[in-house]
């Protein structure tokens, strides 16, 4: 039975072979989305997985109160591990580890910068990092030891055994390498090359360490099975000298597991995150494949009367409506099986396009088991939908009619047809649609005036001891003709990281605490930024008041109702001397938030460099390296133009605008390869009709009209459905940003035009080809 069915199968695909391609190659083109799409969002879900007891790894997350909102961060005390150790007796493990920063490792005249952590030894208890020589754990405990991963390892002893040699840290200590770490899987959210002993970082910050109100680590704790978590949470908040008085604030354990996925936070309970971003792409997975599945039931339920003839011989000969059932799904899943040996194919040659354009490192592996069935029963689902309408169509086909010539109600078959081709075309339209405006939505964003300018400034990070000779460096750099301005700051001006609500002014009132971003600065900020002044003046060595001034960004000014002079108002201690127009910085999707810089004398991270717009910046960076290693010889120079930094904020947005794109060129392209199908087989169907009326006198115009508006009413009807869904969901995507652009009503009609001349295009060709042919040709046996 199952080789008649085979032999039934290859004949229909020989004797319909565009149907076949068509179908095969839509169906090709929907699993390959999918498959790759079950990549993507297999790699989302195994975040951190790895961690043998990712079930009992929490996270400790505190909840603050800021202008009647509740606020999540990540950061908690330094004191609180220790006696989470000491008194809760659910915690196994507690650990925390500094935030990550680049460390100088100098080992026989080579020095390299290094993403590394310090770390308390009970981390590597809590996750499963393997090791390949030593033990992390104990390497962690000895403050004269550093860890390495394999690629450092690598990179700095090249073939010699890295265990035992001792490294230069930072140009401040000697360390032993006493332990080398398998390099971190890119699954992993907690990344690092280098590890280093928690005590360093504790005594180079003794102050912090031992502040309760010192929000700077990250803290990890692994619970006993079965710990209640609400009872760990009111321990942890009672270990505090001054506990929470407030229910909703204070710190919580959150599971390590779903913090990847489900990061985001409102008023202190989760509230999405990337996982919106794996149910969109899942969407678009599905959209894509039920295009390919409805080209397939069109192109079958069209073609149902060249083989209504063969179910009716079928069903006379003894064939059960279920055997009928099974060939037309059997076909179904042949075609489908076809197709996903072309998709994995095209999946394998477009897995590195995909990795580049999500920042992935996806692989397909023979031996995941987990991915092949999840192919596997993407395919078979895909086949059965695909065949499900038409098998249970033409299985109802009964004998007598058929074999008459009368096949069914073909008024109500056309109906369903061009419901289908709507759906499909409803389904493009709202991803062109979507296309547009997240296109239009980065490049908004990215033109929107920063507010300061960007073009010609470097950013030189001030590693050792150069961050104490600013001064010296700054009067070298300004000798070299072109650069026009120098100074520093603790921040890039891309992001600044401290913030406080302990700042007191004039005025201010029970309910105006909320958080103002600060940051230190050197004399010349404002020129060398290239901010614009609204009010007063840059800090200046001229004025020695400068040492307790500070200036404000306009959005401080506004958030605090100051009122004018501005400048002279006290806050705390300190005097406005300048108040500079807002600027975009930590998130350039949102306004800017309120923002204070005081000047600073002493050691900053970062120096500023202007340089002259003209066609000598490539010389002059070789003079400023020349300056920099000249006072700074022990570490390696390295700069970053301001503007490159800025630009990558818009990877996320650029690469998602991009996978929205691509998805929708996909489902249009699938969805007129069936506009395609259908049109050649009506014109096969009525080329006695188009010959009848080329007889009568009718034009390769009228014909061609005839047989393309049939075509293009579905896709007018599905371009009045979609554009206002797929306004409404862009109106709540850009609602969600400060800036946004405005849905203008052009960006719907070029949608509409767009999709309509394709799909023109398309039948055109079949119209034109049945209207150029010889009348005598299809009229020869009448």
């Amino acid at each position: 039975m199952l080789q008649h069915y085979l032999k039934i199968t290859s004949r229909s695909f020989v004797k319909n072979r565009l149907a076949a391609l068509i179908n095969i190659c839509g169906l090709a083109i929907g699993l390959t989305a999918g498959m790759l799409i079950i990549l993507l969002i297999k790699s989302e879900f195994e975040q951190d997985r790895f961690h043998k007891n990712i079930d009992h790894i929490y996270m400790l997350l505190a909840n603050s109160r800021q202008e009647g909102n509740i606020r999540t961060g990540s950061s908690t005390p330094a004191l609180l591990t220790g006696a989470m150790r000491n008194s809760i007796p659910e915690v196994n493990y507690a650990a925390h580890c500094s935030s990550n920063s680049q460390q100088l490792l100098t080992y026989g005249g080579k020095s390299i910068y290094e993403d590394g952590i310090y770390a308390e030894p009970d981390l590597l208890n809590i996750m499963h990092f393997p090791a390949v020589q030593g033990n992390p754990i104990t390497t962690l405990g000895d403050v004269g030891s550093i860890v390495l991963t394999v690629s450092t390892a690598k990179k700095l002893f090249g073939d010699e055994d890295p265990i035992g040699k001792i490294i230069r840290h930072n140009n401040q200590h000697d360390l032993k390498v006493g332990a080398i770490m398998q390099d971190l899987p890119s699954n992993s959210s907690v990344n690092f090359h280098v590890a280093l002993p928690f005590r360093i970082w504790e005594q180079e910050n003794a102050g912090t360490f031992r502040n309760w109100d010192a929000y700077v680590l990250a803290t990890y704790v692994e619970l006993k099975p079965g710990a209640n978590l609400t009872a760990v949470n009111k321990k942890i908040n009672a270990l505090f000298p001054t506990p929470p008085t407030d229910i909703n604030t204070g710190i919580f354990v959150y599971p390590f597991k779903d913090r990847y996925l489900y990061s985001s936070f409102k008023n202190g309970k989760p509230n999405g995150g990337r996982i919106e971003l794996v149910l969109l792409f899942a969407v678009i997975g599905v959209c894509i494949l039920l295009v390919a599945c409805i080209n397939f039931m069109n192109l079958s339920t069209a073609r149902s009367a060249m083989r209504s003839r063969e179910v009716g011989v079928r069903k006379t000969l003894g064939a059960t409506k279920k055997q009928v059932i099974v060939q037309f799904l059997g076909e179904a899943l042949m075609m489908t099986t076809l197709a996903l040996l072309i998709a994995v194919i095209l999946a394998v040659l477009l897995l590195p396009s995909v990795n580049y354009f999500t920042g992935k490192n996806v692989t397909i592996s023979l031996s995941d088991w987990k991915l092949w069935l999840l192919v596997t029963g993407m395919t078979i689902l895909t086949g059965l939908i695909a065949g499900s309408y038409p098998a249970f169509f033409m299985s109802a086909f009964q004998p007598v009619r058929v074999l008459k010539g009368v096949i069914t109600n073909k008024k109500s078959s056309s109906l369903l047809r061009k419901g289908l081709v709507t759906f499909q075309f409803i389904i493009s339209i709202f991803l062109i649609i979507t296309t547009i405006v997240i296109y239009r939505q980065q490049s908004y964003i990215q033109q929107l005036p920063i507010g300061y300018e960007q073009s010609n400034l470097i950013d030189i990070p001030a590693r050792g001891d150069m961050s104490t000779k600013l001064g010296v460096m700054k009067n070298d750099l300004l000798q070299l003709p072109g650069v026009m301005a120098v100074s520093a700051g603790a921040d890039d001006l891309v992001r600044f990281g401290g913030a406080t609500d302990g700042i007191s002014w004039p005025g201010k009132t029970a309910d105006q605490n909320f958080y103002i971003n600060v940051s230190d600065v050197a004399y010349d900020w404002v020129k060398t930024a290239g901010l614009q002044l609204l009010e007063g003046r840059d800090f200046n060595p001229a004025f020695g008041a400068d040492s307790t001034g500070c200036i404000l960004n306009a959005a401080a000014v506004k958030k605090m109702g100051l009122k004018d002079p501005v400048v002279g108002t006290k806050l705390g201690n300190n005097t406005i001397v300048g108040v500079v127009a807002d600027f975009s910085f930590n998130d350039a999707f949102n306004a800017p938030g309120p923002l204070i810089v005081y000047l600073n004398h002493g050691p900053l991270s970062h120096l500023f460099v202007r340089l002259r717009n003209d066609a000598d910046w490539q010389k002059r960076l070789t003079q400023i390296e020349q300056i920099v290693k000249k006072r700074n010889p022990d570490y390696p120079f390295e700069f970053h133009f301001t503007k490159d930094v800025y630009q990558r904020q818009f990877k996320g947005i650029r690469s998602t605008g991009q996978m929205v794109s691509l998805t929708g060129i996909l489902a249009i392209f699938i969805s007129c390869m069936g506009l395609f199908g259908l049109s050649a087989f009506l014109a096969e169907r009525r080329n006695k009709e188009i010959g009848i009326r080329k007889v009568f006198g009718a034009n390769v115009t009228k014909i061609w009209l005839m047989l393309s508006q049939d075509f293009l009413k579905p896709v007018l009807i599905a371009f009045l459905i979609a554009a206002p869904l797929a306004g409404f969901a862009m109106h709540l995507l850009l609602s969600s940003f400060d800036h946004h652009i405005s849905l203008s009503w052009w960006i719907f009609v070029l949608a509409g035009i767009l999709v309509l001349l394709v799909a023109l295009f398309t039948v055109s060709y079949q119209g034109i080809k049945a209207a150029l042919t010889n009348p005598v040709e299809s009229l020869r046996a009448e």
